[in-house]
């Protein structure tokens, strides 16, 4: 999803009273042009988000919205060091600027598609989705400052555009996917440049101008409606994703679908492996199998004997639940082992309209009377439903994609955290059994997760063993992530019983596998070459010690620091990625701390310290607990589509009307309500860091609409509070004729949001959300400390 900064919550104010008083009032041509440059800067911003995650990898998808920050700052200085302000022939340069993101966008779609996407083109990749930001920062600026006299209303144009953009994603991705999509959204710019080019002046605009912006308009419809059709301009190589190498890897392959949605690529390629239909990718590189099946229960006749199947032997007819069956290969397993009915749980429809599109070769599985299809989120269905199960697997399910936070993930992961791992024991039947298949890399976390909880309930660490059942297909031969071999290693099932695994329980589990690798099984001998796991059930070696045996990080989970796969020691992220959230950071500083001693030796005056420290404040400290909030509301919605429209409309809607409020009051009190006001967001803030994981679990078992409700209720007051500091510090600011210009601390907003994004993920996975909410109450506590006089 989509982040904002403060930025968009602020009230431009007349930088002199006497000069605003004779500016004009904005036209509706030009509320409704600011309207579609806030749309499609929104809407461009998230559909990045999208582009990156299917082609590069989801940390470089969060390091687009910081580009998107940047930009929209970087528009404002370039306004305020050329004094576009003050222009003569103002209202000529408004629709060109306008024109501007509208002829970009398409150029950054085109150029992009040029080469594979591969990481080291990354550096063009972020400039050239620079430059449709900077163009329309720089023309919403421009508009506040040329019409500071009706800011109210130009104010709230751009939010409602912005809040448009946000409903508006969902619908132009689903419709024309990722790269349409952006040239779909440069229609927005180039109405805005037809509308302030049809309303300027004509004694002062030039003739063309007109012409030039329904030139432009023209011309994008054309390339949306060539590109829907014809798909010239489209994603055709991405060699580091999986998608691509199994490609290149089977020529004969057919593409059998590509769709998107606002949170996942989904692509269908028809396999020549005869022992599979098809593989379905998610975002390219993740993927999930669909199976040759006829709809027989008793089919296929082995799969009973299937590693995959082995959690089914708990129970002649189990009950069992599936979280993110994918391509319903666990499905058929279950069904074959004679599950009566096995609950589905998936969360993407897109996966499910994939696997029923291969129709009886597939077996109509989701169709199957043996089948209940639910559609939700894995952890939130868990969480609500009251049902209890024999089985509750998981087969490696994956939701690191970057659209829980709007991109702003790494590798967050509610289905694999300590709290979760209690939700699905809690729900499982007296003999009932967690079944999680993933890697031998990612069993050391689910153990410490188990024995975290399981320490808390009063079992003993010898107890806890016996509950415990971990084994892979065959020797891994290393301990490695999938990522550093061209090899994959072998599946590796993690079980935790609800009743003690007797050495009877688990013969009968794995009857039939002579060749597995035991990593700890009750009354089987462990493979000698893993002894931690013996070592810690034996009481021979603390949990500390265990936890610290591995070269990897191999401690426990939590909703707090939710970030599973982060486990590069010692702080959880690897140092390529530390190093390219480094970059970002020092190029907005650098370049900040450029522009402005260029604007002092040009004439300007610039901000003081304590004016950047103020507005910079507000920057860092609106974006570190938007994030914190959304990562705190993913749970309870359950389900990315309401995180987008939910969380951030509402953070929109009640900045506005925040601000709108802050209006009233009279510069003289300004000074004292700001103490008052941002003494009361850090006191919400602080209560936030403690307070929302509790609510959010009991209210987990509410409806849908009262979920969202509530998180309507708890996301307003933070919206409404913060979205007072801003415009109430540059009204402060321009009762002083020689402070500095609106454009240049919207500049300086915008860049702090950049290093406030970055500064955010990367202490949340090395301290937890709780710190975020912490390090956002601190950033308010210094905007206190240096409010305007």
């Amino acid at each position: 999803m989509a982040i904002t900064s403060d930025r968009e919550s602020l009230e431009p104010i007349q930088l002199h009273q006497p000069l605003a008083a004779s500016r004009p009032r904005a036209s509706a041509a030009l509320l409704a042009a600011v309207l579609m440059l806030a749309a499609s800067g929104l809407m461009f911003e998230l559909i990045l988000t999208r582009i990156f995650s299917a082609t590069i990898w989801y940390h470089y998808a969060f390091v687009a919205i910081s580009v998107a920050l940047f930009g929209w700052g970087l528009g404002g200085f370039l306004v305020f060091l050329l004094r576009l302000g003050q222009h003569p022939r103002l209202k000529s340069i408004l629709p060109l600027l306008a024109m501007l993101p509208g002829l970009l966008m398409p150029v950054f779609l085109i150029a992009i598609l040029q080469f594979p996407f591969k990481p080291q083109y990354l550096i063009a990749y972020f400039l050239l989705s620079l430059l449709p930001f900077l163009a329309g920062g720089a023309a919403l600026s421009l508009v506040f400052e040329a019409y500071g006299s009706d800011a109210n209303r130009l104010y709230f144009a751009d939010l409602s555009g912005a809040a448009l953009g946000v409903l508006g994603v969902p619908l132009v991705i689903g419709l024309f996917g990722a790269e349409t999509a952006v040239l779909a959204t440069a229609i927005l710019p180039a109405m805005a440049a037809v509308l302030l080019a049809w309303s300027a002046d004509k004694a002062q605009r030039p003739r063309v101008l007109p012409l030039m912006a329904v030139a432009l308009l023209a011309a994008i419809v054309g390339l949306v409606a060539w590109n829907h059709h014809s798909q010239p301009f489209t994603i055709r190589d991405a060699p580091d994703k999986a998608l691509y190498k199994f490609r290149r890897q089977y020529p004969g392959s057919r593409l059998e679908s590509d769709k998107w949605n606002v949170y996942s690529r989904i692509t269908s390629v028809r396999s020549p492996d005869a022992d599979n239909l098809a593989r379905i990718f998610i975002d390219s590189d993740n993927w999930t199998n669909v199976m040759h099946w006829d709809g027989n229960p008793a089919h296929p006749a082995d799969g009973r004997n299937w590693f995959r199947a082995v959690p089914f032997r708990v129970s002649e007819k189990p009950r069992v639940m599936i979280i993110g069956p994918g391509g319903a290969t666990d499905v058929v397993l279950a069904i074959a082992a004679g599950s009566p009915m096995v609950t589905a749980v998936e969360m993407n429809p897109l996966i499910i309209d994939a696997v029923q599109a291969f129709g009886d070769e597939a077996g109509r599985v989701y169709d199957h009377p043996n089948v209940d299809l639910v559609m939700s989120e894995g952890r939130n269905f868990v969480e609500r439903t009251p049902e209890k199960y024999d089985v509750i697997m998981l087969g490696f399910v994956d939701t690191f994609a970057a659209v829980s936070s709007g991109g702003l993930s790494l590798t967050e992961n509610y289905l694999y955290t300590r709290e979760a791992i209690e939700a699905y024991y809690d729900r499982l039947t007296d003999d009932g059994v967690l079944a999680i298949v993933r890697w031998p890399v990612d069993v050391r976390r689910l153990v410490a997760n188990a024995v975290d909880f399981l320490s808390a309930r009063g079992m003993s660490i010898e107890q806890i063993g016996g509950h415990i059942m971990t084994v892979a297909e065959r020797d891994p031969a290393w301990n490695t992530t999938p990522s550093a071999s061209d090899e994959l290693p072998p599946e590796t099932l993690f079980l935790l019983s609800r009743s003690p695994l007797t050495p009877e329980r688990v013969d009968k589990l794995l009857a039939g596998h002579q060749n597995l690798y035991v990593l700890h099984a009750p009354g089987r001998e462990p493979a000698p070459d893993c002894p931690q796991y013996r070592q810690l059930f034996s009481g021979k070696m603390s949990f500390a010690e265990y936890t610290d045996s591995f070269e990897t990080l191999a401690t426990p989970v939590t909703d707090d620091r939710p970030f599973y796969f982060a486990y590069d020691k010692p702080l959880g992220m690897h140092n390529f990625v530390l190093q390219w959230f480094g970059i970002p950071i020092g190029i907005v500083i650098a370049f900040t701390l450029v522009l402005l001693l260029a604007g002092k030796r040009a004439g300007f005056r610039p901000p003081g310290p304590r004016t950047v420290a103020y507005f910079g404040a507000l920057g860092l400290g609106f974006i570190i607990c938007e994030i914190a909030l959304m990562q705190r509301l993913i749970l309870l919605l359950g389900h990315p589509i309401y995180t987008l429209v939910v969380i951030l409309f509402t953070i929109l809607l009640a900045s506005s009307l925040g601000s709108l409020y802050a209006r009233r009051f009279a510069p003289e009190q300004i000074h004292r309500r700001l103490g008052v006001i941002i003494a009361l967001v850090i006191v919400l803030v602080a209560t936030a860091s403690v307070a929302l994981p509790p609510v959010v679990r009991a209210a987990l078992p509410l409806g849908l609409y009262p979920r969202i409700a509530l998180a309507v209720a708890m996301v307003f007051p933070f919206g409404f509070l913060m979205g007072m500091p801003f415009p109430l510090g540059l009204r402060r600011m321009a009762l002083d004729p020689t402070a500095a210009p609106v454009s240049a601390l919207w500049g300086i907003n915008g860049v702090a949001s950049v290093v406030g994004s970055i500064f955010c993920i990367v202490l949340a996975v090395i301290a937890g959300f709780t710190w975020v909410f912490v390090a956002g109450a601190l950033c308010y506590a210094l905007a206190w400390i240096t409010r305007p006089r």
